[in-house]
């Protein structure tokens, strides 16, 4: 552990005195709070006078102020620095998931939490997670990130299975972000901030406007332009390192690849608006733009040998790519296929493999061996680029029909889509004049949704009314993967040829062994979508829910609810939900529980997606080409796959609320989520060198250089278990202000109770298990008084392990973040900020040397061989202190 400072542990104990778990509050911006308990939820209920503390499921409900007391733009990073149950990591050289950020709730795939905007089922983004972790790996979900905070009233976070409720992916729980309609003028703020180390300025501006429209409408605008510099928080690879020592003018990147942040400018808008009709009905609509360009650096690809050894005696050879390789094609042997990917090669009959000095750059002037260090002399690193452009709309009307009957019907439109480009790169199975950069084609997930949904409060002669909500779903969704530039994917030339003389005999290399051509295919480091694999996939479902909740006793309350849904692609599914609440002590003690079974279908995306990336293993130079493929892929089935199946689920949850007096809050819940058939990545599989017939028979364009190949499976399944303790005390003095002490703890463990051992390997299981923490703590004071406010913010993180192949490990120790904000209102009109985030700077643990964990770590450089020194996995992130200033205003 790296911890900068020092902390009072009876300073510690002291502010333990006046926790308890922090249950944020449903209003608006500059808005009073409501007492802890008392904020009206919509999310987990139909009913319209529930509570916090009433609620017979865990439910936490955050402000937008609380939102926007934070240092960062990103909905996910905030959301988890409220919620210990919410995780996600930042990936320094993970493909589309260094765009598209991943999170968990309750140790749980992103697609098994279900994301709502006022209510409505946000769309998923593009993207199938493939370069995330285990828990991530394989899922398909919204894109947290496309939302603003200045944009939301408040976020509800059900922390309950609710399949039952709201359809498909509601496994782990549920997030409801409601959108601001204050039409109060302009309001936004203004910030700047950067890294400690000096890196990663960040700008962002963010506006909201909410205006009446005539007497009986309103609309509300929000914006955010968000402009953040890249990061670097590794070392140059310890190649490179001592190749720009030995040929310090053949242009070696003194930098040879960045681990960090990736460098990234948005801007995104949200409206959200209505007109009230008269006679108990209304329309409204809401809805979203977002657009975002993002740049990360892939890995260094080594030139030449170094000729010496560096401080350890290490020597560092050339990475495959920069092997010589023969050019002269004859084509005037009849009947023979010459000239082309999979054909042979002919040379004169006096040709003879030389062994040159691979220390030095090629000139490519033989016109019979070229080689691409004459292109790149000094080795070329990749940088891989990513546009998203993200857009939904909704359009409702609701109301009351006279006798009673509430109704809502609406129509919703989401689109995400992801556009990958590359450049200081090639596609070396064409050769020198491969072009360098490269448009590797879109992802694109589109979907649309109708609903219908009614109520009605009846009355039983009960201590309330009982609610009876019913409705209907039409949902269809289609994924399409769109071609990339020709060259991007191409099967060059120079790929699969044997070499042969012009008699007929083959050109031996000086082990005996016949020359053979075989530069990968595709754009290095992220070969297009060619097509092969483009196309679209869509599906459709129907769905009918029943959801019946109300008050037996004013002690006892219940709820039960019923979904049957048909998919186009996967049938039929039924689940269900029943919940209960007894106040033991009213208005003191209560119990609550849950039982509910889950469901959620393959995505066409997960059903079809396809990727191929380079990466590196530790002391080796070369590339590893790994491919995922669909399981539609014969490939795939010759491997061992079979097609996708629903995950179902089987939850249950039991605790406790805590209201013993004004201002006070506790509840204490445990859960228990076994998840049946469970959607991820399967392990990696080898290819062998025997495999590659077969391979190339099945319609493999890469047989000849691919080194593994995973696909997603249903191979196992897990069972969460865990605690959630969640509450806050709220008082107000004469003299010192008003202090909202919170705490939030959370302890959850993930098993893997069944697998096939085929598919699913040790390393995958580690993975799944231990590498987020299993325990976390929050810690926060909000602390007010006249113009004054300052929040400090404590998180603990659990230890935690990164499992690699070998299988190698480590365990990274649990660790301290403290972040800080104070504000001074200067007048009506304006609030200046400053704050912190991380405040004393703590990094994860650094990779080890030890024998078996995921080592050698190089003394010349103090990195592993890619130049990494933290966990990328790290729940924190690895950058360090964070500062910013900010200045608010509203008029």
């Amino acid at each position: 552990m790296k911890y900068k400072g020092l902390i009072s542990r009876s300073a510690i104990a002291v502010s333990l005195l006046y926790t308890a778990p922090v249950l944020a509050q449903d209003a608006p911006p500059q808005a009073a709070a409501a007492e802890p308990g008392q904020t009206i939820i919509v999310t987990g209920t139909r009913r319209t006078d529930r509570t916090v503390a009433e609620s017979p499921t865990p439910i936490d409900v955050y402000s937008g102020v609380e939102l926007q007391k934070q240092g960062t733009a990103d909905m996910n990073q905030v959301i988890q620095n409220l919620v210990p149950s919410f995780s996600v990591a930042r990936y320094a050289i993970g493909d589309g998931s260094s765009f598209v950020r991943p999170p968990n709730l309750r140790g749980l795939a992103p697609d098994q939490t279900l994301v709502l905007i006022n209510g409505k089922r946000m769309h998923r983004s593009a993207l199938v997670q493939i370069g995330a972790n285990a828990q991530s790996a394989g899922a398909h979900s919204a894109d947290l990130a496309q939302v603003p905070a200045i944009a939301v009233r408040a976020v509800e976070v059900l922390r309950d299975g609710a399949s039952a409720q709201y359809g498909s992916d509601a496994i782990a729980g549920v997030i409801n972000m409601t959108l601001r309609d204050d039409t109060d003028g302009i309001s936004g703020y203004a910030r700047y901030g950067q890294y400690y180390r000096g890196d990663g300025e960040d700008y962002q501006l963010a506006l909201n406007g909410g205006f009446k429209l005539g007497d009986s409408g309103f609309i509300n605008i929000s914006g955010e332009y968000v402009n953040a510099g890249k990061t670097s928080r590794g070392v140059t690879r310890a190649g490179a390192h001592l190749l720009a020592q030995e040929q310090p003018t053949i242009g070696v990147p003194k930098l040879a690849q960045r681990y960090g942040n990736p460098k990234m400018e948005s801007y995104r808008f949200f409206v959200n608006g209505g007109f009230d009709l008269g006679d108990d009905s209304s329309i409204y609509f809401f809805g979203n733009y977002g657009h975002s360009f993002q740049e990360e650096s892939f890995n260094y690809r080594q030139s030449v040998d170094t000729s010496g050894v560096d401080i350890e005696g290490n020597s560092f050879g050339k990475n495959g790519i920069f092997n010589d390789y023969f050019t002269d094609f004859d084509n005037t042997r009849p009947g023979i296929q010459t000239g082309a990917a999979g054909g042979n090669v002919y040379a004169p009959n006096d040709y003879e493999v030389t062994t040159r000095d691979y220390t030095k750059v090629a000139t490519c002037s033989d016109p019979l061996v070229q080689n691409w260090s004459c292109v790149y002399p000094g080795g070329f690193t990749p940088i891989f680029f990513g546009k998203i452009d993200d857009i939904s709309g909704t359009v409702g009307y609701k109301g009351k029909l006279g006798f009673g009957l509430n109704y809502d019907i609406s129509g919703s439109y989401g689109q995400s889509t992801l556009r990958y480009t590359m450049n200081g790169t090639m596609n070396p199975s064409l050769g020198i004049t491969s072009p360098t950069e490269f448009y590797l084609g879109k992802l694109e997930q589109r979907e649309t949704l109708v609903n219908a949904d009614f109520s009605y409060p009846w009355e039983v002669g009960f201590a309330s009314p009982v609610t009876i909500a019913f409705g209907g779903q039409y949902f269809r969704e289609s994924y399409e993967l769109g071609l990339g530039d020709a060259a991007s994917y191409a099967i060059g030339q120079y790929t699969g040829n044997l070499v042969f003389h012009q008699d007929g005999t083959p050109v031996l290399n000086a082990d005996g062994s016949q020359l053979s051509v075989t530069l990968p295919v595709g754009a290095n480091g992220f070969p297009g979508y060619g097509p092969a694999i483009a196309g679209e996939s869509s599906r459709n479902s129907k769905g009918l829910y029943i959801d019946i909740e109300g008050d037996v006793t004013e002690q006892l309350s219940f709820g039960i609810a019923g979904r049957y849904e048909h998919l186009s692609d996967f049938g039929n599914s039924t689940t269900g939900k029943f919940s209960a609440r007894y106040a033991v002590v009213p208005d003191i003690v209560a119990l609550r529980g849950t039982v509910a079974t889950g469901f959620r279908a393959p995505t066409p995306g997960q059903v079809n997606s396809s990727s191929i990336a380079t990466g590196f293993n530790p002391g080796n130079p070369n590339a590893i080409e790994s491919m995922t493929l669909p399981v539609t892929s014969p490939v795939a089935a010759f491997l061992g796959a079979t097609p996708l199946k629903p995950e179902e689920s089987v939850s249950f949850s039991l605790g406790t609320v805590f209201t013993p007096a004004p201002g006070f809050t506790l509840s204490i819940d445990y859960y228990n989520i076994k998840v049946k058939d469970r959607i991820g990545t399967s392990g990696t599989f080898e290819i062998t060198d025997a495999q590659r017939p077969t391979l190339q028979s099945l319609g493999l364009a890469n047989y000849a250089t691919v080194n593994e190949v995973q696909f997603l499976t249903n191979a196992f399944d897990t069972r969460t278990q865990g605690v959630d303790v969640v509450g806050s005390y709220r008082f107000a003095t004469d003299t010192m202000g008003s202090f909202n002490t919170t705490l939030a703890f959370n302890y959850n463990k993930t098993k893997v109770i069944a697998r096939d051992p085929d598919i699913v390997s040790d390393v995958r299981v580690a993975q799944l298990e231990k590498t987020l923490p299993k325990t976390r703590v929050i810690l926060t004071e909000n602390w007010n008084s006249g113009p004054f406010s300052v929040l400090a913010r404590m998180n603990w993180y659990g230890k935690y392990t990164q499992t690699d192949d070998g299988p190698v490990s480590q365990t990274f120790g649990s660790e301290f973040v403290f972040d800080f904000e104070t504000s001074y209102e200067v007048n009506d009109n304006f609030t200046l900020s400053v704050g912190v985030q991380n405040l004393f700077s703590n990094y994860p643990d650094k990779y080890s040397n030890t024998k078996g964990t995921l080592g050698p770590v190089y003394g010349s450089t103090g990195g592993r061989f890619t130049g990494d020194i933290y966990p990328d996995v790290s729940p924190f992130g690895f950058n360090g202190g964070f500062w910013y200033g900010k200045v608010g205003f509203k008029f």
